[in-house]
């Protein structure tokens, strides 16, 4: 039996919104993950839709199989989702690519579906292959030895481009020239930069789910996005420069998204709680028996009506961010919020009755030392006499975009032993989870990195592990310009001491 028939048409049959579509132009929209994973990115099912809705285009989804090893043994290619044919047959295979280390997965996908992974490799008879999503946005680069097209900012703006330079075309070569220099894409054999963003009017807004389905992370989950954007400073974050202005919806407009049959449903947006009509919008979805999905809120917003709606929609616990070590270091970074809000959100959930509360911290910011580190300790111990609590510990990852960009990466070992450190005196008192720091240091590599990075995914592609990626950056080349960049507490995020040169150096000695 096919992997289609054995392993997607069974998913197929369990999701409600699915769309089958026959027309001259068949785009494979690819997820370099699994159905589970992609499913549960809202920006990968609004181009699903937006393609379809296309004169003379048919988009069918695609995603890496749950053991690419297996799938290889089988001889087969890749299938899409809806038809079952090869990926191959498309005339565009269009990726929506989300996570730095998704790079390698690509590389899987292509040649899982029979194409040569290397754009210079590909002819006239392969399909084109562009690639967008929040990673193209941030850095386009280490994905231009593979791509055809890049498109970086909202696919809102960025789709219907597409589409009508494609139904324009007479030729490869001429879609390519219709493309160029329009807003939002970038061509690596034509440009030698990335463009600026597409970004989408307010009035192509909101993002909603076209499929729900039980086999999603987000199980079951209609997500509606009620806002793009960011209205806060915060320094480490993407969310204000690469997805801005802030746009906030209107509640009607969100409601109206919603279908009458959708159970639960998940509110996206970077700061929730400071989108006006998250408690509207919350509480008619309640009195409707729907049941509700946020992500984080910010500790200094919140108060006991917001809590009370997000507890009747059956959140059975609570997320903040705290994002830094220290006061000292969340202020320098602009994030606002101070251990007095989240004292404050522990209380308010603990007398709601919640579970508990789940926090979000990252260390290894560059001006961070063993006092902020102490701090944490404390101050965790503290929260945790008042409510369960849970925290999810990730390195600083340094990205394009951000004051941060040339900031260094803290290290692998400064990490590692800090990590160890709060385990160590933090595991009577609470639940723990950290997030690798040797994964966390390829991810930097990978978000601030060139078209180097893409050739030394393709060369760990095969058996990937933290010693292949430095194996084959050391290969290809790659060195760490911002390693030895310093930063201080003093500074503004985005100033960085930057190593005298060598030769400079030498010279003053000379002399």
């Amino acid at each position: 039996m096919s992997y289609w028939r054995k392993i997607l048409k069974p998913l197929l049959a369990d999701e409600i919104g699915t769309i089958y579509q026959h027309a001259p132009t068949r785009v494979a929209l690819a997820f370099p993950n699994r159905y589970s994973v992609g499913m549960a990115s809202l920006g990968f099912q609004v181009i699903y839709r937006m393609f379809n809705q296309e004169e003379d285009f048919a988009c069918e989804r695609a995603f890496l199989p749950d053991d690419v090893d297996a799938f290889k043994q089988s001889r087969e290619f890749l299938p899409m989702m809806e038809s079952g044919d090869p990926v191959g047959n498309a005339d565009l295979i269009a990726f929506s690519v989300s996570f730095e280390l998704d790079i390698t997965n690509i590389i899987r996908f292509l040649e899982l579906s029979g194409l040569k992974a290397w754009r210079t490799e590909r002819d006239d008879s392969d399909p084109v292959v562009i690639v967008g999503g929040p990673l193209t946005s941030s850095n386009p680069y280490p994905l231009a030895p593979f791509a055809d097209v890049i498109c970086i900012g909202d696919g809102e703006e960025i789709v219907p481009i597409i589409a009508e330079a494609w139904r324009e075309a007479g030729s490869r070569e001429e879609f390519f020239e219709l493309l160029e220099g329009r807003p939002g894409i970038y061509l690596p054999d034509r440009m030698a930069h990335e463009p600026l963003w597409a970004t989408a009017p307010k009035e192509k807004l909101p993002a909603f789910s076209q499929i729900v389905t039980p086999h999603s992370e987000l199980s079951n989950m209609f997500l509606v996005e009620a806002q793009r954007g960011c209205p806060r400073p915060c320094t480490f974050c993407l969310a204000r420069t690469m997805y801005g202005p802030n746009r906030n919806n209107e509640a009607d407009d969100l409601l109206a998204c919603i279908p009458d049959w959708v159970k639960k449903v998940g509110l996206v947006g970077a700061a929730l709680s400071d989108f006006k009509h998250t408690k509207y919008v919350g509480r008619t979805l309640t009195q409707r028996g729907v049941k509700l999905g946020v992500s984080s809120i910010r500790a200094d917003t919140v108060d006991t009506e917001l809590a009370q709606i997000l507890r009747d929609g059956g959140l059975r616990s609570f997320t903040v961010a705290s994002d830094a070590a220290s006061q000292r270091l969340r202020d320098w970074m602009k994030k606002g919020i101070s251990e007095a809000d989240l004292l404050k959100t522990a209380h308010i959930t603990k007398d709601l009755g919640f579970s508990g509360l789940k926090v979000y911290m990252m260390i290894g910011l560059p001006p961070e030392n063993d006092d902020d580190i102490t701090e944490l300790i404390a101050f965790s111990k503290e929260l945790s006499k008042i409510t369960k609590v849970a925290m999810g510990i990730s390195p600083f990852v340094p990205k394009r975009h951000t004051p941060h960009h040339a900031d260094p990466f803290a290290g692998v070992d400064v990490i590692e032993k800090r990590f160890k450190r709060i385990q160590k005196e933090l595991r009577r008192d609470l639940e723990l989870r950290n997030v690798s720091a040797k994964w966390a240091w390829v991810e930097s590599v990978i978000a601030r990195g060139g078209p180097e990075i893409g050739k030394a995914a393709y060369l760990v592609k095969d058996n990937e592990s933290f010693s292949a990626w430095k194996s084959a950056l050391e290969q290809t080349g790659w060195r760490d310009e911002f390693a030895d960049n310093q930063v201080t507490l003093e500074m503004t995020p985005g100033q960085v001491l930057k190593p005298m040169p060598r030769d400079v150096v030498l010279g003053g000695v000379g002399d």
